[in-house]
């Protein structure tokens, strides 16, 4: 490791109490305001806007005065869009490219700090091609991060290979790109290549650097981000006195995730040259991956410390003669160094009752525990960001689902015929409720959808015969086919008469019956923000009462309804 060890300024900040990014900037504030004014002016017009690279130590301070409160205010905007389950890991890697002199890694400790976040930082690899600049950062990383384990890398971005950006893959990794992506000199689709094709596991990007005002230079970050494959949960484009009304500062702030879902798939060549332990479950030879359980008579197991992958239909025994799974699994418990749960890793278990998901799983793929009938309880944590089709279609005995608010998207069947489900709690992450992703949950009787959703796909809700109440939200754009198809007992949306259509709705899709076989007599209100009702759309509502419509819509409405309701139009 490279490190800046016998300076003056080594020795101050190895005895400042409680290091901040102000205290050490104030350092070199202190350094450049006591220089001739003709120095001052020198050393800034050096700089040129910080694109070149720094090479003295008097450019190194000259720096931190003229940009590294703008740099601070950017770094601080983007780190407060990370998402909780990122923040609320126990422990994080962090790659810090074009670090300069770590003020993306410095201000990340400072954000810790004030928001309260216990987050150890395993690593820190510091990439940089001025050798001054990296001894500093590295100092700079030691002093905020005294535990972390601390790598230089002095090369360009065009130079780095996949040994650079390395980082153990159980551990989620920051990777911080500061005032980097809209320098030239380097191949951008090398560079974004070369990451995407080596990190692993869960990964939060953090970009930030000036606007241009739709200069070419603007779009290399959002290029990044597309080469990378990311999913982007915030960008922005600041222009002069946006960012900060006091101040001429431009920003563009995009942050993106990318996870890497590790294989689940196994072959037989896989299993026969697996190691098999004393109970029949078979082990990849590094011991990474659950591939199979082999015994038929399986009921109470320990996966192994160390495995990071629950394959796909991992336990369930399948019978030459008998198409479904004749396992007798009663109780499993998971280590918490598992991050996968592949597909149909515990299908058809119908003895299994209870499982403990830890904190460490990422992804629960499709079909993981379907057909788990016994099942009667479950948390789902906040650490995992994606659940498959049919996670838990069919877990009959599930009483109680608390969906976690790491969750975006309630995938098709997600949780379908599972009738014993009293209680669903939907956190405001969520934008978008799958096909039939409740359906035939017979038991629950109310259900309270967030207004993050802005769609719910066809026969979301379908046969959930108890559920008396549902509302629907001002954000919802979409609604498909026959969403409530069944619910035969669902009164209305607010309160015992009126089923309201929010405002920005539209419904244009063929046969997208929103409403269908209602058993109480109801009303519907249209409001005047409705551009246009697709066929069918109350298709076997024989019980509506009453349709009030936007005023100098009625021959619209009446082509779109079916005849027998068109005497019930009401006119606002």
């Amino acid at each position: 490791m490279m490190i800046e060890q016998t300076t003056n300024y080594a020795y101050k900040l190895k005895y400042m109490e409680n290091p901040t990014f102000d205290k050490m900037r104030d350092l070199s504030t202190k350094f450049y305001r006591e220089l001739p004014q003709a120095l001052q002016d020198e050393l800034f017009e050096a700089l040129k806007r910080g694109v070149d690279i720094l090479d003295s130590e008097p450019l190194m301070t000259a720096y931190l005065f003229a940009f590294g409160k703008m740099h601070q205010a950017k770094l601080n905007h983007a780190y407060g869009k990370l998402p909780e389950d990122f923040l609320e890991q126990k422990e994080i890697n962090i790659i810090d490219y074009g670090c300069g002199q770590a003020l993306g890694t410095m201000c990340y400790a400072d954000f810790l700090r004030k928001t309260g976040y216990l987050q150890k930082v395993k690593t820190i690899t510091l990439i940089e091609p001025s050798e001054i600049c990296l001894k500093r950062a590295a100092l700079h990383a030691s002093v905020f991060f005294p535990d972390a384990e601390i790598k230089t890398v002095n090369e360009t971005f065009d130079e780095l290979d996949e040994d650079d950006i390395y980082c153990d893959e159980d551990v989620p990794t920051l990777h911080i790109l500061s005032n980097v992506l809209d320098i030239l000199d380097f191949d951008l689709e090398r560079f974004a290549n070369l990451i995407k094709d080596h990190i692993k596991g869960y990964n939060q990007f953090i970009c930030v650097g000036p606007y241009f005002n739709y200069s070419f230079k603007d779009e290399r970050m959002e290029e990044f981000c597309s080469l990378l494959k990311g999913d982007e949960y915030y960008g922005e484009f600041f222009d002069k006195y946006e960012f900060d009304e006091n101040k001429a500062w431009t920003a563009q702030i995009s942050c993106f995730s990318v996870v890497i879902l590790l294989s689940t798939e196994v072959t037989e060549y896989d299993i026969n040259n697996g190691i098999e332990d004393a109970f029949g479950v078979v082990y990849s030879r590094d011991g990474e991956k659950l591939l199979k359980c082999k015994n038929p008579k399986l009921e109470i197991y320990a996966i192994k410390q160390g495995t990071k992958i629950i394959c796909d239909d991992a336990f369930p025994i399948f019978d030459d003669d008998i198409p479904v799974s004749i396992s007798p699994l009663k109780r499993i418990t998971i280590p918490d160094s598992v991050i996968v749960i592949g597909k149909g890793a515990f299908e058809g278990c119908e003895h299994l009752q209870i499982i403990n998901v830890p904190h460490s799983i990422k992804t629960i793929k499709s079909r993981a525990f379907h057909g788990c009938s016994s099942l009667q309880y479950i948390i789902i944590p906040n650490s995992i960001s994606y659940i498959g089709d049919s996670a838990f279609r069919g877990c009959r005995s599930l009483k109680i689902i608390i969906i976690p608010n790491s969750i975006t998207y309630i995938a098709a069947k997600t949780f379908a015929n599972c009738s014993s489900l009293i209680q669903v709690l939907i956190p405001d992450s969520v934008t978008e409720i799958g096909f039939a992703a409740f359906g035939n949950c017979s038991s629950i009787q109310e259900i309270t959808i967030p207004n993050s959703v802005n769609s719910i796909d066809g026969y979301a809700f379908k046969g959930c015969s108890s559920l008396q109440q549902v509302y629907i939200p001002n954000a919802i754009n979409n609604i498909g086919e026959n969403p409530f198809l069944g619910c035969i007992n669902l009164n209305s949306t607010c309160n015992s008469s009126r089923f309201v259509i929010q405002s920005g709705l539209l419904i244009d899709s063929y046969y997208d019956s929103i409403i269908s076989y209602f058993g109480h007599d109801i009303n519907v209100i249209i409001p005047n923000t409705i551009t246009h009702v697709g066929a069918g759309a109350f298709s076997g509502c024989r019980s509506i009462q009453q349709i009030v419509i936007p005023r100098g819509s009625i021959q619209h409405f009446k082509k779109m309804l079916e005849k027998e309701l068109w005497n019930k139009l009401v006119e606002q």
